[in-house]
């Protein structure tokens, strides 16, 4: 009997020592509530990360792509001869010819001026080849940038350099230049850049 009691009192101690249905039930609201608040602190380090990258991206590649038009507009010339005059405002592509005579070309693939039709949408060069051949073009835009935007004005609207003109301004092309960045989720990322640029050669012919 002596033996009995003792096991039904160590039944009734042990039976005191475990965990109620209402503390299981606030033991798994607490560490949902931990998962969550740590679930969400990752994907705020993620989205800033995604952020910082995405910008730092687009400002590269803006400063890269801006620099090579610049840098081809001021050693050479624009292509007159191959432009409808009097020249749009803006013109969608840049025509122009270095000092040997060979063709420079920039176009997008957009649709129209501001208009991506494609879920990336990238510039496009040509030089030292037959640029009337698309396939002679070659993307400079980074993979996770994509391009909005890309007019050229361009001033005067006929050539300066031809006889019985009229027109004495100095050539010189306004780029306007719209990127958007691709990496970030939340709030896409853009940028417009513009940069007026003069032609540095000058004749008459």
């Amino acid at each position: 009997m002596i033996f009995i009691k003792m096991l039904k009192n160590n039944f009734i101690k042990s039976n005191n020592k475990a965990f109620t249905l209402i503390e299981l039930i606030v033991s798994m609201a607490l560490i949902v509530t931990a998962v969550l608040a740590a679930m969400g602190i990752y994907m705020k380090v993620i989205g800033t990360r995604e952020k910082t990258l995405g910008q730092v991206n687009i400002q590269e590649d803006g400063q890269y792509l801006m620099g090579m038009i610049v840098k081809d507009i001021r050693a050479g010339l624009i292509d007159y001869s191959n432009y409808i005059e009097p020249l749009a405002s803006p013109e969608e592509k840049l025509l122009l010819l270095d000092f040997s005579g060979n063709q420079i070309r920039y176009q997008t693939d957009l649709s129209g001026s501001g208009i991506c039709a494609l879920a990336r949408c990238s510039i496009k060069r040509c030089k030292n080849a037959d640029c009337s051949d698309d396939n002679n073009f070659q993307s400079i835009t980074m993979t996770n940038v994509s391009v909005e935007r890309l007019d050229f004005y361009i001033i005067p609207v006929s050539n300066p350099f031809t006889t019985g003109s009229t027109s004495y301004v100095h050539p010189r092309v306004t780029i306007v230049l719209k990127l958007k960045s691709l990496i970030e989720k939340i709030g896409e990322k853009q940028l417009t850049l513009q940069q007026t640029v003069p032609q540095r050669y000058t004749y008459r012919k």
